[in-house]
């Protein structure tokens, strides 16, 4: 229970709260003065030494008979009743204190309180036996009974069928007096109307009228774990047509493939692409474009097996896993079937559209053993496909030379680049989307290789991550944006981008926050940005590390959320401060219905969990409205500014 502060101040009683043990937490100002003591007197003080009439072990032995305690005592010459409830507050055991001058108004003031604090109470409470034998309003209306029809109904027969054995375990045992612990559980009840609600519960054993019972409290977390669900099925599934989306794909093969290896099968990544699907939503409506994905999703479904999956793994692109095949025949036939099926005419709201597509092609083991690399030859397949004029699909083939001379040269590149500190900081700013004001700049780098040649991030961060570079580099690139926040307001913070290597580093929380020391930089001035997948890595030590972090000031953001692993179990334990909603979804404001929901569904989760959010990616006027009107907290992008040197950053500062 939580005792609303207006109740407590402006009551005509003294209130008080103590821990279970007697020691003083807080209380009312009423009960101070009719003490005449202040509140540092009061604090480290135990019950009994405030009130020197009251001697615990017959308290406690009240609230076993009576569930309260009562006592006329004397202050200051004058009469007084003191009453103790023990209580249930932020679960967790409190004693509650009523100081009461000995008059009949008063007592009865005493209980109209009590009685608001039962019934009006935000948490449901009950006390049962055999039945329910108590229950306050909020109780009642979580489950849908009414106070009698309750006390005719066994607690068990409430419960989701799934926890019931256990829950009847539970009961039998408190009812039977055996020791046990106070239980937390997030519980699954069916309520009178048949609908199921999850609650947050506690319970545990008490002494009611002289015979052992079981007491609860709950709060309902029913809307809570349906947004999980939700987002856990946008975060796998496409809603247009209902199939696995890339994530989901991806899942399922990495269990293709360890089936293959074991069974000594092939699998197949068949990418299709619909040519020129933009033109079709353009010439006949976004509406129509739905419907024909719509239509090809079902004509793929009906040609997959039991073992076969279809998955959406973009707007246009659709892909197949054949599972475990032992000849390349089954895989042609496949493809053979997939065009006859697929390309040809459509007639979608009165139109007759003509569909035409390409695939791409990847084999295990041949063409990869790691589930990103088969999808990635397939996209290269698929590519090559959709350049050769008259060709329909493309299997993939190799040129191993040509892809390691690439990263090797690009290696070498990056280490000289470090060596010769052409390391180039670039700025974005993250604009307050209530303000309009500057928030916060994100550090972005390119390296200059010295030949007048700027390298990007997307083609770095792979090869350094591989060879370890990304150690030194991100080194290099914190101590350049350390020195650089000097020379930005104070009132601004500063981002970086941390990658898994740099995160799975010994110590690296220590080492971070002697950088910041060192270069006398207060912590709450840096947000760190992480990917949910580099958190996962080795997710129980990052959140140590995190957590250490977080505890000194530094905010942590989760960048291009929705892409990675989304675990919403996860999410709940990690210190974050910031969700950063991934461009791809952003994009599609205006254009994708999906893109749009998920958006609005992470805005929604993160305001629940007392989360930030920052949109990605903003390019126009249309995106920033719907952002706006959607909650969004902060916006990056080139709507607002293209990363910029320092020197350019600080004059779209002043």
């Amino acid at each position: 229970m939580e005792l609303d502060s207006d109740i407590m101040e402006n009551h005509l009683n003294g209130i008080a709260f103590f821990t279970e043990g007697g020691d003083y937490l807080f209380s009312n100002e009423m009960f101070k003065r009719f003490l005449q003591k202040e509140e540092n007197h009061l604090k480290g003080k135990n019950i009994v030494e405030i009130f020197k009439d009251i001697i615990f072990d017959r308290l406690k032995r009240s609230f076993e008979k009576n569930r309260y305690f009562a006592q006329k005592i004397k202050i200051n010459d004058k009469n007084f009743a003191v009453f103790v409830f023990p209580v249930i507050d932020k679960l967790k055991n409190r004693l509650l204190v009523f100081l009461v001058e000995a008059t009949q108004k008063d007592i009865q003031e005493m209980r109209e309180l009590l009685n608001t604090l039962i019934e009006k109470s935000p948490a449901g409470s009950f006390i049962y036996r055999e039945t329910f034998i108590f229950s306050n309003r909020t109780f009642q209306e979580i489950t849908g009974f009414s106070e009698e029809e309750l006390k005719k109904i066994r607690p068990w027969e409430i419960v989701h069928p799934k926890f019931r054995e256990d829950v009847i375990k539970t009961i039998n045992d408190r009812l039977s007096g055996k020791m046990m612990d106070k239980h937390y559980d997030l519980l699954t009840i069916i309520s009178k109307d048949g609908k199921e609600k999850h609650l947050e519960l506690i319970t545990t054993t008490i002494k009611y009228q002289g015979k052992y019972a079981g007491m609860g409290v709950c709060v309902d977390r029913t809307e809570k774990v349906e947004l999980e669900k939700r987002l856990n099925y946008l975060y796998s599934h496409d809603e247009l047509t209902g199939l696995p989306n890339r994530k989901k794909f991806i899942e399922n093969l990495k269990k293709a493939l360890d089936y293959a290896r074991k069974n000594n099968h092939l699998v197949a990544v068949i990418l299709i692409d619909i040519k020129d699907f933009k033109i079709i939503n353009k010439q006949y409506g976004y509406e129509t474009g739905d419907k024909v994905l719509i239509s090809i999703s079902k004509k793929l479904e009906e040609l997959m097996t039991d073992v076969d999956s279809v998955a959406r793994v973009g707007d246009d692109k659709f892909g197949i896993l054949l599972y475990a095949f032992r000849s390349f025949e089954k895989l042609t036939g496949k493809i053979e079937d997939v065009f006859n099926s697929v390309e040809g005419e459509y007639s979608i709201n009165g139109f007759k559209i003509f569909v035409e597509i390409k695939m791409g092609v990847s084999v295990f083991p041949k063409d990869g053993v790691y589930p990103d690399d088969l999808y990635k030859n397939a996209e290269i397949a698929l590519l090559k496909a959709k350049r050769t004029p008259g060709k329909s699909f493309e299997f993939f083939s190799k040129n191993i030379y040509s892809e390691i001379t690439r990263i090797l040269n690009l290696k070498e590149k990056i280490r000289k680049v470090i060596e010769e500190n052409n390391i180039l900081i670039y700025y974005q700013p993250i604009i307050n989307l209530k303000t309009g004001e500057i928030d916060s700049l994100e550090a972005l780098f390119r390296l200059n290789d010295g030949n007048e040649t700027v390298i990007l991030p997307k083609d770095i961060i792979p090869v350094a991550e591989e060879t370890g570079l990304i150690v030194e580099l991100g080194e290099r690139i914190l101590n350049s944006v350390l020195k650089f926040s000097k020379k930005v307001p104070q009132n601004i913070k500063l981002s970086v981008n941390i990658s898994s290597i740099q995160l799975n580093k010994p110590m690296f929380d220590r080492d971070f926050l002697l950088s910041l020391e060192n270069s006398d930089i207060p912590p709450d001035r840096i947000v760190i940005e992480l990917t949910e997948t580099a958190i996962m890595d080795s997710v129980s030590e990052n959140i140590t590390k995190l957590r250490n972090l977080k505890e000194k000031g530094i905010k942590i953001a989760i960048d291009d959320f929705g892409t990675g692993y989304s675990s919403l179990n996860y999410l709940k334990i990690l210190p974050v401060d910031f969700l950063k909603i991934d461009r791809s979804f952003v994009k599609g404001i205006g254009r994708d219905r999906n893109d749009e929901m998920i958006v609005k569904t992470i805005i929604s989760m993160a305001k629940s969990m007392n989360l930030k959010t920052i949109a990605e990616g903003v390019e126009t006027e249309e995106q920033l409205r719907f952002l706006i009107e959607n909650g969004c907290d902060y916006g990056q992008g080139y709507y607002f500014g293209k990363p910029v040197p320092e020197d350019k950053i600080m004059e779209v500062i002043d």
